[in-house]
């Protein structure tokens, strides 16, 4: 696949958006995405530009904003919209934002979500799903499913699962 790059990584230098999780285009030129198991290390309320104050014509109009920042991506994730709350709530396991910290989500795009008045592609969180050993059926660590698929092209969780899948 063509790896491309969306013109918004560019224009919007500050904060994740679904422009950073775009790995290429489809034969229809649709950004496709990536998904990423992200790790919450830090989160702080910011003041950070307003675009709608912006458009009005107020000067260096700010709005205050939650922000995510994860060892994983380069920029921070501005949390607003009450899906990703929800959603950082369930992956999470709790309601409060201090537990957060250290606690792996997986970031996604959602899209066509209706916002700011039309059809736009949205960055999402979820919990990270479960991922099982294709031989054995038990529940891998995600850094081990993603190097053994990686690897041999399986999921596989153990030196004996490599053999009885027949993989040396």
């Amino acid at each position: 696949m063509e790896r491309l790059t969306h013109w918004k990584k560019e224009a919007n230098k500050d904060f994740l958006g679904s422009w950073s999780l775009t790995i290429g285009a489809d034969e229809n030129d649709k950004p496709i995405y990536r998904e990423v198991v992200a790790t919450i290390v830090d989160i702080k309320r910011e003041a950070i530009p307003d675009m709608e104050g912006i458009k009005k014509g107020i000067a260096n109009a700010k709005k205050d904003e939650l922000l995510i920042y994860f060892a994983e991506l380069d920029k921070p994730m501005v949390i607003h919209a009450k899906t990703n709350f929800k959603g950082l709530e369930t992956a999470c396991g709790t309601p409060f934002i201090e537990r957060w910290i250290g606690k792996q989500v997986l970031v996604y795009v959602e899209k066509d979500v209706k916002a700011f008045g039309t059809k736009t592609d949205a960055l999402r969180i979820k919990a990270v799903p479960k991922r099982l050993c294709d031989v054995c059926g038990k529940i891998i660590d995600e850094k081990i499913f993603q190097g053994s698929i990686q690897k041999y092209g399986k999921a596989v969780c153990s030196k004996e699962c490599l053999e009885k899948a027949g993989i040396n």
